[in-house]
């Protein structure tokens, strides 16, 4: 008999969440609108096997005042074209529809049932949050419902982004990087030339899709964000465990221009607060290469 065979493969649970949120409106800022979860296991090699849950919230897309951009005065100047979308979309898929407690207890449920260890996004403290950072989860819960959102006990947490920008984007992306003509490099960088570490450009260097775009829909999102997750979890998941669980620390975008090694990097993250020196930083990614 194959001795492999007798090795068990030991899964690793984790949850990845997005929400897409209305914004530029003085009463429903924040609140989220669509609710996407995605729970699978870290260690599947050749499988891609999820249950996902994917909800619009009733109480904030029956509200049709929250599909408009206001000033501070509460007056209209813009329609949010993504809520208007979702709109349509919740029209033609009314099942997808819930309220948002039904929706946090059958998130809490799924929890539960399928024994997670983790619970991630790809920027925790916007979807959820930790300390005195209220995410759109934790508003949206507390405005709907009065109550404080909690996690549930045994379910550990840590940010997808800060693990990205501090561990997979090493020396080999600086090299990578250093490979792209200019309209590549638009393609990974901001609209004011700095590199980018959103979600969607990380996802074009694993692919390396350059003209990969996200739907900014939540399950879509999620689904993308769960194979960032698989993919830091085998690679660095030693790591993880010691330094980012339960551990979130915002991420600088100074810091992840300033072309430090994923080690110097570390190192910077986890020096005690006030002690922190700040890298040397060049003007624009693309007027000057990085360091390695």
């Amino acid at each position: 008999m194959n001795a492999l065979a007798n090795i068990q493969h030991k899964r690793i649970i984790a949850c990845v969440v997005d929400t897409e949120c209305a914004y530029k409106n003085p009463t429903a800022h924040g609140m989220v609108y669509h609710f996407g979860a995605v729970f699978g296991d870290l260690n599947q090699d050749y499988s891609f096997h999820t249950v996902n849950m994917d909800y619009y919230v009733l109480e904030v897309m029956e509200d049709m005042q929250n599909f408009l951009f206001k000033n501070k005065e509460g007056t209209a100047y813009a329609t949010n074209q993504s809520m208007a979308r979702a709109w349509k979309d919740a029209i033609n898929n009314p099942h997808k529809v819930k309220r948002w407690k039904d929706i946090i207890s059958e998130f809490n449920d799924k929890l539960k049932a399928m024994g997670c260890d983790y619970i991630t996004s790809y920027n925790f403290n916007f979807d959820i949050g930790v300390g005195d950072k209220v995410g759109t989860i934790r508003r949206t819960h507390q405005q709907l419902t009065d109550k404080t959102f909690y996690l549930p006990r045994g379910v550990e947490h840590f940010c997808l982004m800060d693990i990205v920008a501090n561990k997979m984007a090493n020396r080999d992306f600086s090299n990578w990087i250093k490979t792209l003509n200019e309209n590549e490099l638009n393609q990974m960088t901001t609209e004011k030339g700095n590199l980018s570490y959103s979600a969607e450009c990380m996802l074009r260097y694993l692919s390396k899709d350059l003209y990969y775009t996200e739907q900014h829909t939540a399950l879509r999102d999620a689904l993308m964000e769960f194979r960032l997750a698989m993919h830091t979890w085998k690679h660095y998941q030693n790591d993880i465990k010691k330094h980012f669980v339960n551990n979130v620390k915002a991420v600088s975008w100074q810091q992840f221009n300033s072309g430090l090694s994923s080690t110097a990097k570390m190192k910077l993250r986890n020096e005690p607060k006030g002690k922190k020196g700040k890298p040397k930083l060049s003007k624009t990614y693309k007027q000057q290469e990085m360091k390695i």
